[in-house]
């Protein structure tokens, strides 16, 4: 068993493998999309691994807020269910805000499928929105499902008011490069709170796991796992700027 404040190795090290598969992922997306390679990234293995990497990294996140809740509730505890929401409000605000400066920076230099609401712009409001749910055991299960096969039937759809975007509802030739409405994405959230309050119950493994953190392989994934925000943040410009610098695109093809 981990300490009840360490890290959990297997978590940050599942967490680097998406985060990995998604930077290669993203830098094909940039060569598909200056047309400096021929990868048709809208079918084929190359999304459904672009997918599974997202997905994998979401559901990780709701593993990890729900242990984050459990050893809170350890600690200090007002009584009244206030908790620590105010933690969760201003994590929230600051991932939207970060997703909003993806944004502008898409916006400027990829202007055709510029990011609307990312994966940043989801995890500031699920940041806020998951906090009810993560006092729910199986209940979890019942509300991932509704999220998601309710997200898998507005995927069907298109709708005229773009107001909506961050549910689901799309208009007609919607295009972004990074996309993660609440229907059905929440869903996933939601499925690794599940796990989260089933596999590490209080805070605590449930289960036994022999430590191979020191693998240098493994080793690589954790790092990248723990700083998986930063990375995620900058990885994009720094694409764009060494695809740049290499003279490879220049501003005349945006």
């Amino acid at each position: 068993m981990a300490r009840h404040a360490d890290r959990f190795w297997e978590i940050d090290c599942l967490r680097g493998f998406a985060v990995l598969i998604m930077l290669l992922y993203h830098f094909l997306y940039d060569l598909d999309f200056f047309e400096l390679a021929d990868i048709q990234l809208r079918s084929g293995s190359i999304l459904y691994a672009g997918r599974f990497s997202a997905s994998l990294f979401i559901l990780i996140s709701g593993t990890s807020l729900s242990i984050s809740h459990s050893r809170a509730l350890d600690k200090e505890f007002d009584g009244n269910g206030a908790e620590n929401f105010l933690k969760y409000l201003k994590r929230g605000l600051k991932l939207y805000f970060m997703g909003l400066l993806l944004t502008g920076i898409t916006w400027i230099f990829l202007p055709e499928e510029y990011i609307i609401f990312g994966i940043l712009h989801f995890f500031g409001v699920s940041a806020v929105l998951v906090y009810p749910f993560l006092k729910y055991g199986k209940e979890n299960l019942f509300f991932s499902l509704f999220f998601g096969l309710s997200g898998l039937y507005l995927r069907q759809r298109t709708f005229e008011c773009s107001s909506l975007l961050w549910l689901g509802f799309t208009p007609e030739n919607f295009r972004t490069m990074d996309y993660f409405p609440l229907f059905p994405w929440f869903g996933v959230l939601l499925a690794g709170v599940f796990l989260g309050n089933f596999l590490y119950t209080g805070g605590k493994r449930q289960f036994e796991i022999p430590y191979i953190g020191k693998n240098p392989i493994f080793r690589l994934f954790s790092s990248v796992g723990q700083n998986s925000l930063v990375i995620y943040f900058i990885h994009q410009p720094l694409f764009l700027g060494l695809l740049f610098l290499s003279g490879l695109i220049d501003p005349g093809m945006l």
